[in-house]
């Protein structure tokens, strides 16, 4: 969930960690502009999310399940 919240935050699995915080930026810039649910592939069982941009990054505003 840190990499929604946080795009710019890698994990040990990034293989190119700048590639995908910027893949991960431009997946959620629009989505949150719009107000689209999205879904995290890696979350357990939530459904799906609609993100926000909160500060220099997103929040996570409702989910649907």
């Amino acid at each position: 969930m840190g990499q929604v919240l946080r795009p710019e935050c890698g994990s040990c699995l990034c293989l190119g960690p700048g590639q995908a915080a910027r893949t991960r930026q431009r997946m959620l810039q629009p989505a949150a502009g719009e107000r689209a649910l999205v879904v995290p592939a890696h979350f357990g069982g939530a459904g799906a999310v609609e993100v926000r941009e909160a500060g220099h990054g997103f929040s996570l505003h409702r989910w649907a399940g």
